[in-house]
Order: structure tokens, then sequence, then C-alpha cells
């Protein structure tokens, strides 16, 4: 049993390090090894308590099976101890996302003009999606389709959209930032979740296109639904967050409504999560991995080119700019936190009304684990927009 029990020992301790390394640091920064540390970043630092517990858990189960009996048991045990003490202490920063949001929100709205607040982590609110759904696949363009989520008995509500992520080739409007959309649900905001033609079999610029297209036809049918056409904001994380942010600040751009040029596609204000803002920027390393792929799954040109930078949402930044809150993991190992910063400084320089949160240890689609980081980054949007929507 002692065997049993040191192998165990072993084998926890050597997981433990490896899972609190990959949480601090992200070492895997290029595919498919990226996929990885970004699995086990976000569990590691959304759920860092329910892991430590897990250690624990095992570390206990080694000793009964007698791991203390020898050297190499109690070395691996007091390893796995550790490296369970390591991961409860990430639940700190965690917790401390309140601070980071609350700096942000006061750089784009005035210090003082609302209180960033969130409540203790309850049930994924993802679980939710039923209660709200009021309208689920219709088709606002084609075959692409569109949910509406919206509380009994609102109207006149501001209305936010939801642009989801997977780079641009993948994804689903069923499948990301629910806790967001159930909580804006909850709070009395009609939310619609919009799909788009996907690369590689669709290129440029189909994907904003239809984005276009779904903010076309909120504004002309959203009513019916309880929504307030007049004031529309637009979410959405990692390509999702390029094509809000494209959204945003291309408002009624011709070039983007072929066959609909004088529909009303602005927006009054953005919440953009771990995005993609410069489409032609190479990687942290110098590598070209972001160009090639973009040019491979969606882009027919070269990443130099003006194609580029018009799709490109730092290159749409203007003083005129609608609001913006910015959020993005200092871990982010899909997409470097340079993007947000840079976004950010330009932002900074145009004078547009920005705000940007950088939030230690999260990782790339931390929001996908409803924990503490994920809560507080839901609240952090709700009073952010409501605060535009109520002016």
């Amino acid at each position: 049993m002692s065997r049993t029990g040191t192998a165990l020992a072993v084998a926890a301790g050597v997981g433990g390090v490896a899972l609190n390394v990959i949480v601090r640091r992200a070492p895997w920064r290029r595919y498919p090894l990226s996929l990885v540390g970004m699995g086990f970043g976000v569990v590691g630092a959304e759920a860092s308590v329910p892991a430590a517990a897990a250690q624990l858990a095992v570390t206990g189960v080694a000793a009964a099976l007698k791991a203390h009996r020898s050297k190499i048991g109690v070395a691996a045990m007091a390893v796995s101890l550790g490296a369970a003490v390591g991961l409860a202490a990430l639940q700190k920063p965690a917790n401390d996302t309140r601070r980071h949001l609350q700096g942000a929100v006061d750089e784009a709205l005035g210090r003082g003009a609302v209180e960033v607040w969130a409540p203790t982590p309850a049930l994924p609110q993802g679980y939710r999606r039923k209660e709200f759904i009021v309208a689920d696949g219709v088709r606002y363009s084609g075959d692409q389709q569109l949910d509406v989520w919206r509380k009994a008995g609102v109207t006149g509500a501001p209305v936010l959209i939801q642009v989801h992520g997977g780079s641009w080739t993948g994804g689903d409007r069923r499948q990301q930032n629910l806790p967001l959309l159930a909580h804006m649900a909850d709070n009395g905001w009609v939310c619609v979740a919009v799909d788009y033609r996907l690369g590689p079999k669709n290129r440029w610029p189909a994907q904003i296109v239809d984005v276009k297209r779904a903010i076309a036809w909120v504004r002309d049918n959203i009513e019916r639904y309880g929504g307030d056409p007049s004031f529309i904001a637009v979410t959405g994380g990692s390509a999702g967050g390029h094509l809000a942010g494209l959204a945003a600040l291309t408002g009624n751009d011709p070039a983007f409504q072929p066959g609909f040029e004088d529909a009303d596609t602005s927006i009054q204000a953005g919440a953009l999560l771990y995005g993609v803002y410069d489409l032609s920027a190479f990687n942290e390393d110098g590598s070209s991995g972001l160009r090639d792929h973009i040019q491979r799954v969606m882009i027919d040109d070269d990443p130099d080119s003006a194609a580029f930078r018009d799709a490109s949402p730092i290159h749409r930044l203007t003083a005129d700019a609608p609001p913006l809150l910015v959020v993005h993991g200092d871990r982010d190992e899909i997409v470097s936190v340079d993007q947000a910063r840079e976004f950010a400084t330009r932002a900074r320089e145009l004078g547009s009304p920005f705000g940007y949160a950088e939030l230690p240890y999260a990782h790339h689609a931390f929001d996908s684990v409803a924990g503490a980081r994920t809560v507080a980054t839901a609240h952090a949007v709700e009073q952010f927009l409501s605060y535009l929507a109520k002016k």
C-alpha cells in the first residue's frame, strides 16, 4: 500500500506544482499548447479554492495509503500541501478584481459616477439561460440566428448585443458570456446573442457585415421584445471582442453595410473582453502567428494592407468614439495583453471615453467559470452600461 500511496503523492505533488506554474506564469503561448494552458489556467485561477481542496483531498488519500512510510512519499506530500496553499492564495487577486474594475470605470465615466460592487459568487449564472430566453433562433439575415434574453415584464429597456468568440472560425451564440447575459437580463436589460458567418469558408468582411445586420435588426425589431432601440450597447470576448469593438467604432460605415447602407448601426457603448484590436500586430515574441492565422482563416490580403488596418479597432478610434470598457487578463496565453494595453494607450492619446482594467492572474476566457472575477466583471459591465443608458 505504501508504494501506491507514494506514487499518488508524487503525482499530486507534480500536478499541483505544474498547475501553480501554469496559472502564475502562463508559460505556453503558442498553439496548440496555449489551449491546454488556457484550460488549466482558467480552472486554477477561477476555481482556486476548489482546486486547492482537491489537492488536499488527494494528499489525504495518499497519506491513508501510507505514503508517509517512505521519505519520497513524505517529501511529495509536503510539496502537494505547498501546492494547495499556493492555489488557495490565488483567490486573493480574484477577490481584488473589483478594485481594478473600479479604476477602469472611474477612468471612463469620472470618479464617483459609479461604485462597482459584487456579491459573493453563487451558482453559475449561465445555468439560468432558459429562465430569460424569450426568442430562440430568430433568423436575422440568411441562415444567421440570434436569441433574445429578457426578464418577464420588462419594457423600454436598454439593449446589449453579445458577439461570441472562437477565433473567427467557431463558437456559438448559446455558449459564451452566459453569466454576463443572465446578470444583465436579471437587472432589466434586453440582451441579444448573435451568430455570424465563420471563416475560413466565409471571408472578410462577412463577419462584421453580419454583426452590422444584427444591429440593424435589433434597431428595427427590439421594441416588440421590450427593448429600447435608442440605446444599444455591444459586448464580446476574444474574436467577439474584436468584432464588437469594430462595430462600436464603425457605426453606419457603408463599407461594412453592403445593401443596407441606410440602416442605423450606431452603437452607444461597448464592453470588450480579452479582444483583438490590431489584426496586423506581431506576437509578443516577434512571431507572426496572429497575422498568419487571420490571413489563413479570414482576410485575403497582406497583413500590412489597408484591409487589415481597416478591420482593426485600434485604427478606428476617435475622440468621438462611444464609451468603451475594456477588460483583459495579464496571463492571457491566447490574445496578448499587449493588444489591450496598446488599444488603451491609443484611446487615451485621442481622448476617447475609455476605461481599461488589467486583471492580475486572469487567463483567456476567464469568464467561462462563474467565480469571483467573473461575477465582479459582470457587475462592473452592468453598472458601467446602466449609468450610460440613464444619462
